[in-house]
C-alpha cells in the first residue's frame, strides 16, 4: 500500500496531543487579539491625534514585520530584557500581537460600512454614544466583521504551526519529530494536514453560523 495505516494508527494519539496545544493557543491568543484590535480601531476613529498616531504605527508594525521575526524577537529577546518566559506564553503574546494588528483593519472597514447617517440620527435625538454603539452600531457591525474575521481566525490558527521553530509542542512540531523517528512524511504530515484542514472546516462552518444568525441586522 502507498500509505502504510499502521503508522497513521501510531501516530494520530501524538498528532491530537499536539493539535489541543495548538487549540489552546489559538483559543487564548486569536480572541485576546480580537480584543486589542477593537481597541486599537476605536482609537482610530477618535480624535486623537496620538491615539491615532499609536494604532497606525501598531498596524504598520504587524504589517511590515514577519511573524516569524516577531517570535524570534519575543522568545530571544524578552530574556535579555530580564523576562523570562516560556514557549507557550510568546505563543499566546505574539498571536495575540499578531492578530490584533490585522484585526484593527476588519474592525476600521466594518465601522465604516455603518451607514453615518444612521449615527448622525441618533445623537440628534439624544442618544448617548454608549447607547448609540450598543442599538445602533455593533447590531449592524457584526454582518459586516464576521465573514473577514472567520477568515482571520482561520488564518493565525494555520499560523500557529510556525511556533514548532520555538520547540513548542503543536502539531507541526509534533509531526516533524514523529517524521524523523520514522520517515513516514507521507503518513504523518498526511494526517497533520488533515487535522489542520478538520479544524479549518469546523471554525468556517461556525462563522458561517454566525453570519446567518446576524444576517438579518443588514436589513
Amino acid at each position: 500500500m502507498l500509505i502504510d495505516i499502521e503508522i497513521v494508527r501510531e501516530a494520530l494519539p501524538v498528532l491530537l496531543k499536539g493539535l489541543k496545544v495548538t487549540a489552546l493557543v489559538s483559543v487564548i491568543g486569536i480572541p485576546a487579539g480580537i480584543l486589542i484590535g477593537g481597541v486599537f480601531a476605536y482609537l482610530a476613529e477618535s480624535r486623537s491625534r496620538v491615539a491615532q498616531l499609536v494604532t497606525k504605527s501598531y498596524v504598520e508594525l504587524v504589517r511590515n514585520i514577519p511573524f516569524l521575526i516577531v517570535i524570534y524577537m519575543s522568545y530571544f529577546g524578552l530574556p535579555k530584557l530580564g523576562i523570562m518566559t516560556s514557549a507557550f506564553y510568546v505563543a499566546i503574546g505574539t498571536t495575540a500581537f499578531y492578530t490584533g494588528g490585522y484585526f484593527c483593519e476588519v474592525m476600521r472597514a466594518a465601522l465604516h460600512s455603518v451607514p453615518k447617517g444612521q449615527i448622525q440620527a441618533s445623537r440628534s435625538l439624544g442618544m448617548s454614544p454608549w447607547t448609540i454603539q450598543c442599538h445602533i452600531v455593533i447590531p449592524q457591525l457584526l454582518s459586516f466583521l464576521i465573514p473577514p474575521a472567520t477568515s482571520l481566525v482561520i488564518m493565525m490558527f494555520k499560523d500557529t504551526a510556525i511556533f514548532s521553530v520555538v520547540t513548542l509542542p503543536e502539531l507541526t512540531y509534533q509531526s516533524n519529530l514523529l517524521t524523523s523517528e520514522t520517515f513516514a512524511y507521507v503518513e504523518v504530515l498526511g494526517t497533520a494536514a488533515l487535522l489542520y484542514w478538520l479544524s479549518s472546516v469546523i471554525l468556517d462552518a461556525t462563522g458561517a453560523c454566525l453570519e446567518h444568525r446576524v444576517a438579518r441586522w443588514r436589513q
